[in-house]
């Protein structure tokens, strides 16, 4: 996965900067503002649209950058913006908070009152459990990604509930275990559609939005509707952007929330307000669930919790980052930044701003020198550092699992390349002994640490912008079967549950590949004993990692496989007998 951060250094800078002065002086505060954002003030460029308020004033308005690069259309506080999936659980949970005050729904009631043909080891599942990701069901992508080749696919209201239904057991022990599980918020809609006899879009509008007088906000019926005044979403590519519009198109899927700048300041107003429901409803939400793993202070509903001199912040964000509103009420300061670039989008803008305004003093921030001329070294000693390599104190927002983050470093026509993750490759520059040196948007230093033989080869990696660095370890060496011990793992393999097939076969090559019909051939590595490593892709080029277990039965002989990776905790294919 690539890792872009841009002009973090400087912005960092400029905020010690301008750290000390005691008193908002709006002149300044718009010259900070447009300091942080000259990057992004262009044609050229994604927008955003900033509005700071303060008790009930307006301090600061700015936008910049467009709306839609291609017809050159500026960006404004009207334009409208999708928000990503776990962003949008603010308006999802707060609403079934709504729907059981209304006497609707109880968040106590029992999933399978209101759909009985769930799986009977759902039975505890309660509405909360969905809102704490803790219900045990599936994640609809995760495991459809075993069968479908990119998450582009349709996947309609019946096709959901037959995942659901013929779900043999559950991924983690409901009410208790986690799984970040978009399947429990598609549920959740679902629910909320058959207890009101109305689609969620139009009861959230009605509800919420209406009464709000939010009339640029509003949560997508069909992913291809027409939306006034809404805003192309981009996200980077190589020196520039490119368009992120393709949807995802399944009952946990459609539940985005579109809106804009001036609408999130009357949401800001409405759910900071002591008096009103909606605040009420974000405070029985924060007594009600549960944090999530791998995020600091963060819950499923789209909230992080943190503090700032002392003062609470409710900073509004989903497991991506994706920051757009952040409110400090004991200054009932309310920091708006929206705009159209995917993944974390301007949250870094955001608390650049809020630290501002708070006074927050930052040590300038020193950018590591890494040394980058390059030092002549041998394809024969390039290959002391093959191996694969685990990246250590993985905690993940995915589930209480430790994630497996494994990169790959090979020689190749006298370069050392580093597989960072999935199908994601970069050539690494030799600058020094053990050391090495990659440039994209950032620079990355690369060290080799091994002090004696008996230890395992080490690597500490560097970032150049103040992105957290990491440690590889590397592995043991790999299990390597011969291709008689391969030919044991070939045949047909069945998913009861997806009822769907996959075929292993030896290639010329002697290499195992995966056979499916609706999906590319894979190769597949050895990767432990009786244990396998393939890259899975969402889509074009966006590869993710996923394993293998083949088992035996008391014979010895196979019987059938295990797959997982960050969302499929054990998802089992049996072994087809030859007639």
């Amino acid at each position: 996965m690539k890792i872009i951060k841009l002009f973090i250094p400087v912005l960092l800078l400029i905020t010690s900067m301008h750290s000390s002065a005691q008193s908002i002086d709006k002149i300044k505060l718009v010259k900070f503002i447009d300091s942080i954002y000259k990057p992004f003030n262009n044609k050229n460029s994604p927008g955003c649209a900033v509005t700071i308020i303060e008790n009930g004033k307006l301090i600061a308005k700015r936008t910049y950058g467009m709306a839609s690069i291609e017809l050159l259309v500026p960006f404004s506080h009207q334009s409208v913006v999708k928000i990503g999936y776990s962003e949008a659980r603010e308006f999802i949970s707060i609403a079934a908070v709504l729907m059981e005050k209304d006497g609707i729904i109880s968040l106590n009631d029992k999933v399978r009152k209101y759909f009985p043909k769930l799986p009977e080891w759902s039975e505890p599942v309660t509405i909360w459990d969905l809102l704490n990701h803790r219900s045990g069901f599936v994640d609809e992508w995760a495991n459809l990604l075993l069968m479908h080749g990119a998450m582009f696919n349709r996947l309609d209201k019946e096709q959901f509930f037959r995942l659901l239904y013929k779900q043999p057991e559950p991924e983690v022990e409901p009410g208790k275990g986690f799984m970040y599980c978009n399947s429990d918020f598609g549920l959740l809609r679902l629910i909320m559609e058959k207890a009101s006899g109305k689609n969620l879009s139009d009861w959230i509008k009605q509800r919420i939005f209406d009464p709000l007088k939010m009339n640029n906000t509003g949560m997508q019926k069909n992913a291809l509707d027409i939306v006034p005044n809404r805003a192309t979403k981009y996200s980077y590519s190589g020196n520039g952007f490119k368009q992120d519009n393709v949807p995802k198109t399944s009952p946990g899927g459609n539940y985005f929330i579109l809106t804009c700048a001036d609408d999130l300041v009357k949401w800001s107003s409405a759910i900071g307000d002591p008096g009103s429901e909606f605040n009420a409803a974000y405070k029985k939400l924060l007594q009600n669930v549960r944090m999530i793993p791998g995020k600091k202070n963060h819950y499923v509903t789209g909230h992080s919790l943190d503090t700032l001199n002392g003062q609470a912040v409710i900073i509004h964000e989903g497991v991506n980052g994706e920051n757009f509103l952040t409110r400090i009420p004991s200054k009932k300061l309310t920091v708006i930044t929206i705009g159209n670039l995917d993944g974390e989008g301007f949250s870094e803008q955001n608390k650049l701003l809020r630290d501002h305004i708070m006074h927050v003093k930052k040590p300038p921030f020193v950018k590591p020198v890494f040394a980058k001329k390059l030092v002549p070294i041998t394809e024969a000693e390039l290959k002391k550092y093959e191996g694969r390599y685990r990246w250590l104190n993985q905690v993940s927002w995915e589930s209480y699992n430790e994630k497996r983050k494994l990169s790959d470093f090979y020689a190749e026509n006298g370069k050392l390349k580093l597989r960072y993750t999935g199908n994601y490759v970069v050539e690494l520059i030799p600058v020094g002994k053990d050391l090495f040196y990659y440039q994209e948007d950032f620079g990355m230093e690369i060290k080799f640490i091994q002090p004696d033989a008996n230890t395992p080869m080490k690597v500490t990696v560097t970032f150049d912008d103040g992105f957290p660095g990491a440690t590889m370890e590397k592995e043991p060496a790999k299990w390597l079967p011969s291709t008689e011990d391969l030919k044991m793992f070939t045949g047909k393999y069945h998913s009861r549950h997806l009822d769907y097939y996959w075929n292993f076969e030896l290639n010329e090559q002697g290499k195992m590949v995966l056979h499916r019909a609706t999906m590319p051939d894979a190769i597949v590595e050895p990767d432990g004993e009786n244990q396998f490593h393939y890259i899975g892709e969402k889509g074009p080029g966006d590869g993710f990692d996923q394993w293998i277990l083949f088992n035996k039965d008391a014979q010895g002989n196979i019987n059938g496989l295990t797959v997982w990776s960050a969302r499929v905790m054990h998802h089992r294919f049996e072994k087809v007998k030859e007639e």
